[in-house]
């Protein structure tokens, strides 16, 4: 039960919460707290990554599934579309791009 309460707050934190500050906010000794880490990284549900806080060693600890999209990746949606610009490989004009101009139409019919 207490490795489900774990996994919700590291989700909660979409850029990730200090070991340390995970262990204090849920009361548990960093014993306790390395064995509940170490067990949801072996079942790839989080990763963890070393960090300096305070001029201390400590991990940063991240979701790995996907979440939903970040604050600043909701930008580049619009009616449930992402930007189709994002990864496009073809040689084309803004002006005259039909999925472009479909996104762009969502983005203002969104803002209206």
């Amino acid at each position: 039960m207490a490795d489900n309460e774990m996994l919700e707050i590291i989700n909660s934190h979409r850029e990730g919460i200090l070991q340390s500050d995970i262990r204090k906010l849920m009361g548990i000794d960093s014993k306790k707290c390395s064995r509940m880490v170490n067990k949801l990284m072996k079942e790839h549900l989080i990763r963890r990554d070393d960090e300096l806080a305070e001029g201390r060693k400590t991990y940063r600890l991240l979701p790995i599934g996907f979440i939903g999209p970040s604050e600043r990746h909701l930008k580049l949606i619009a009616n449930g579309i992402f930007s189709p610009c994002t990864g496009c490989n073809l040689e084309c004009y803004p002006e005259t791009c039909y999925p472009l101009n479909e996104w762009v139409l969502a983005v203002i019919e969104e803002e209206a």
